[in-house]
């Protein structure tokens, strides 16, 4: 009885290629066969014989950015990847000032809250003309340091 091979959907780069595709296909995982326009976008950056050695001289980690550029490329031929990496990084910054000042009012309600002042019955957000206020007795009993942890690891 002869084995049967089973038949893999060939994917984008090795259709265009007209060639057979192998479960060991390198190109399979960033070329699928349903995205044929990813292998153009590439092959039009790179060329099909640059890109084959390309893909088959990186670790397969890298690959996938490899990938990617050739499409910032096409995208952005001037900035490249650069601009998007501007952008994330101006996106991280904006997130670590919003992350910053949570931290701060939440600092500032905790310790007036220790304190024991009347501010600290009411919660009040920049963006929120009203504050509700809290139950009075809502942590009579708890203990401060406990409720510290509890905020923290929500």
């Amino acid at each position: 009885m002869a084995k049967r091979k089973i038949a893999y959907p060939a994917c984008a780069a090795c259709r265009m290629q007209r060639k057979k595709c192998s479960e060991e296909c390198v190109f399979a995982p960033h070329f699928p066969s349903n995205d044929p326009e990813k292998f153009a976008v590439a092959q039009s950056v790179f060329g099909t014989s640059h890109t084959v050695k390309l893909l088959q001289g990186l670790k397969a980690e890298q690959r996938a950015d490899a990938v990617y550029e050739a499409t910032a490329r096409v995208d952005d031929p001037v900035h490249e990847c650069v601009s998007s990496i501007h952008q994330m990084k101006k996106r991280i910054a904006e997130l670590e000032a919003d992350l910053a000042a949570t931290q701060e009012e939440l600092v500032r309600v905790l310790h007036m809250f220790l304190l024991g002042t009347d501010d600290a019955l009411h919660v009040a957000y920049p963006s929120d003309t009203t504050s509700q206020p809290i139950k009075d007795n809502m942590y009579e009993e708890a203990d401060p340091l406990q409720l510290w942890r509890s905020l923290w690891e929500q």
